[in-house]
């Protein structure tokens, strides 16, 4: 289907949105924390078809999708960084997603983007660290490092020692 879609047929590409666009809108939801998180996704779609022919099917097509997703959600935080001079908020409204537990949404809340995209990629949807940290364009070991950082913190914030693992 991605090879199709990236020889330009709008068919396959639909069927690939259609696919994917639940678990990319998903991830930024959870990223942004409800905030915009429609007009990402849409965002996100509208690069990937105008560079389907990027797509070199190294890793899942999910995972390039993933991997759009996060860096217009960096692009998002700098441009509001500079606009209002203000830093991403680690406090804020909870979870949007109403799937997620009002106490995973705080506890999530409670890190910083990075940690947030590496503890969903990793702890929630269960890409290995391999694929999270081509996602998220860092090296293995610092993926290794925000994971860890990350659970120790949910395990924190949700009450627990987060020596379990």
């Amino acid at each position: 289907m991605a090879n199709r879609a990236a020889r330009g047929d709008s068919a396959a590409f639909t069927v690939l949105v259609r696919r994917y666009e639940r678990r990319v809108r998903a991830f930024l939801m959870r990223l942004s924390r409800g905030e915009g998180a429609d007009d990402l996704a849409q965002e996100v779609f509208l690069i990937a078809w105008r560079k389907a022919a990027a797509f070199q099917g190294m890793g899942s097509y999910e995972g390039w999708l993933l991997k759009i997703a996060w860096r217009q959600f960096l692009s998002r935080v700098r441009a509001t960084r500079q606009e209002q001079g203000m830093e991403l908020a680690d406090g804020g409204s909870g979870a949007a997603d109403p799937t997620v537990g009002l106490d995973i949404g705080r506890a999530l809340g409670g890190l910083t983007a990075d940690e947030r995209a590496a503890a969903l990629l990793c702890l929630g949807e269960g890409y290995s660290h391999s694929e999270a940290a081509r996602i998220l364009d860092v090296p293995l070991g610092t993926l290794k490092s925000i994971v860890a950082r990350a659970r120790s913190k949910l395990a924190a914030n949700l009450g627990g020692t987060g020596d379990d693992g």
